[in-house]
């Protein structure tokens, strides 16, 4: 599982995937893809093809939307290249989409156009040009306020977190989450996301959280990451140094939008 979760990259935390508002509980399934040099092009053509199939799920209502992300750095031996999120209002339809999904018929609804051999060509170029390396059903707990958009382009940067307390929740949305808000008010990020995982679990999972931020270019990730973070009061340094006693900072890495469906 360490080579799904290879993500994150930023200082003390992040994480967020939606910019969704937080009024609603929100549920992701990331999908992390393999991809072979030579057969890049022809999985970004498997997964301009998927993105008409995620455009009928999102009026069928039974997703809320999908992104395909591109990571960075993305050696052959540094895990996935890319990877999908699916968002869903409701663990039922994440665990649905994952069991029983009729991707034949849904294919036929957003390609009506196109042959019954059309349609098998593409899913068998799909199976051909990735390995779906690995699953991660995630449920988000935290975010930042804020009307930040993504777009095609933004960047984010995710931290994969084991916890080692039943503290560390708590620790990420009370003495974290108002120092990424600062940074959120002060147009230094665009938000940031606390995800939970639902599964893989267990004492061997490799992480438990992720942490996720958003930024609107590589600019602004790149002066984020050459700050030096900001001040903070006495107090509140010994309770991060607390803080950070809950959880082992497992992986990091960077990630572009490389295409949205909502």
């Amino acid at each position: 599982m360490k080579t799904l979760l290879t993500l994150g990259l930023v200082i003390l935390l992040n994480l967020g995937i939606s910019a969704q508002t937080n009024t609603k509980q929100l549920y992701l399934l990331f999908e992390f893809m393999q991809v072979k040099s030579d057969q890049t092009s022809e999985y970004l053509k498997v997964e301009e093809f998927w993105s008409g199939i995620h455009k009928q799920r999102v009026s069928d209502k039974s997703i809320l939307g999908w992104d395909l992300w591109s990571l960075t750095p993305s050696g052959k031996e540094q895990g996935s290249q890319y990877f999908t999120v699916t968002l869903f209002s409701s663990l039922e339809n994440m665990l649905k989409a994952t069991e029983s999904l009729d991707v034949y018929a849904y294919a036929k609804k957003a390609y009506p156009n196109k042959t019954e051999k059309e349609l098998t060509a593409m899913f068998d170029l799909t199976v051909k040009s990735r390995d779906l390396a690995h699953q991660v059903l995630f449920r988000q707990i935290d975010m930042t306020n804020g009307d930040f958009k993504m777009a095609v382009g933004t960047m984010l940067t995710m931290d994969v977190m084991k916890q080692l307390d039943d503290s560390y929740e708590k620790v990420e949305s009370e003495i974290f989450k108002p120092w990424h808000q600062q940074m959120v008010t002060e147009g230094k990020k665009g938000s940031w996301e606390l995800l939970q995982t639902i599964l893989p679990s267990g004492s061997e999972a490799y992480g438990t959280h992720l942490t996720v931020s958003m930024f609107k270019d590589v600019a602004q990730l790149a002066a984020f990451m050459e700050s030096n973070g900001g001040s903070w009061d006495l107090k509140t340094q010994l309770a991060v140094q607390q803080g950070l006693k809950s959880r082992n900072l497992r992986e990091t890495k960077i990630a572009r939008l490389e295409k949205m469906v909502r």
